[in-house]
C-alpha cells in the first residue's frame, strides 16, 4: 500500500470507528500518524501528515 493510501485508509478508519476521543483535528492527525507508522514502520507518510498540519495552520 502506498503511503498516501495508508494515510487515507487510517483517516477513514479513525473517522468511522474512532479508538480515542479527539479534541481537535491535530490530535486526530497525530493518531493517524501513529497508526500509519505502526503498520508500515517507515516515515514515508509524514509528508502527507505535515501537509495536513500546514493546512490547519493556514485556516
Amino acid at each position: 500500500m502506498s503511503s498516501l493510501a495508508s494515510v487515507v485508509y487510517y483517516m477513514t478508519k479513525e473517522a468511522v470507528k474512532p479508538r480515542l476521543h479527539h479534541k481537535n483535528f491535530e490530535e486526530y492527525l497525530e493518531d493517524v500518524d501513529m497508526d500509519c507508522f505502526r503498520h508500515t514502520h517507515d516515515y514515508k507518510h509524514t509528508k502527507y501528515i505535515a501537509r495536513l498540519h500546514k493546512l490547519i495552520e493556514e485556516y
